[in-house]
C-alpha cells in the first residue's frame, strides 16, 4: 500500500448505512453479551446476492440460501441498528462484529491490502495494521468454524427451518 494515504477510517458512516453487515455466530455471541440482548432482537437474514465481496456461508433458510446480517433501523433503509446517525459512531464498537473490525481489508501473503470496497470513498492504510492483521486472522478461523456448522445446518435444514430455528441450532452447537 502507498504511505502517502491517509492512515485512518474517514468515518463517513457508508459501510454503516448502505449494506448489510454479515455477522456469524461468534459475532452474535459476542453482541449478546456485551449488550444483554436476545440474538433474535439484532439479527435478521437476506437473500444471498448473486455476486458478493465476502465470504461468509449462505445458511437455508425458509427454503432459501439467505446471509445473516445485523437488523437494519426501522424506516432508516440499511442503516445497521447499532449506527448513532447523530455522532457517526457505532453503539457497540466494543463488542461488534469482526467484519467491522476489519474492513475493507483483506490478507493476503500475510499483509494487509484493501479489498477496494464499494462503500469505502477512499482507500486508507490503518495507522494500527497489527490489529487489523490479527482480528483477520480471528475471523478466518472463525468463518472455517462457522462454515462447518452452516455445512451441518444446510445438509439437514426443510423449507420450513427458520431464523428462530438456526439461532438456536447453532448457539447450542458453538
Amino acid at each position: 500500500m502507498n504511505s502517502n494515504l491517509p492512515t485512518a477510517c474517514m468515518r463517513c458512516g457508508r459501510c454503516c448505512t448502505s449494506f448489510g453487515v454479515c455477522i456469524t455466530l461468534f459475532d452474535i455471541k459476542r453482541i449478546a453479551e456485551g449488550t444483554g440482548l436476545k440474538p433474535i432482537e439484532f439479527v435478521t437474514f437476506t437473500p444471498e446476492p448473486p455476486e458478493r465481496e465476502r465470504t461468509e456461508p449462505a445458511i437455508l433458510l425458509e427454503g432459501k440460501y439467505s446471509l445473516l446480517i445485523l437488523k437494519w433501523k426501522p424506516k432508516k433503509g440499511r442503516v445497521c441498528k447499532f449506527y448513532d446517525e447523530n455522532s457517526g459512531l457505532c453503539s457497540i464498537y466494543n463488542s461488534r462484529p469482526t467484519l467491522c473490525r476489519t474492513y475493507p481489508f483483506k490478507l493476503k501473503n500475510n499483509r494487509l491490502v484493501d479489498v477496494k470496497s464499494r462503500a469505502c470513498p477512499v482507500l486508507w492504510i490503518p495507522e494500527e495494521a497489527k490489529q487489523y492483521i490479527t482480528d483477520l486472522e480471528t475471523y478466518k478461523k472463525e468463518l472455517k468454524k462457522y462454515k462447518k456448522i452452516v455445512d451441518f445446518w444446510n445438509s439437514n435444514a426443510t423449507e420450513k427451518d427458520t431464523l428462530e430455528d438456526f439461532l438456536r441450532f447453532a448457539l447450542n452447537k458453538y
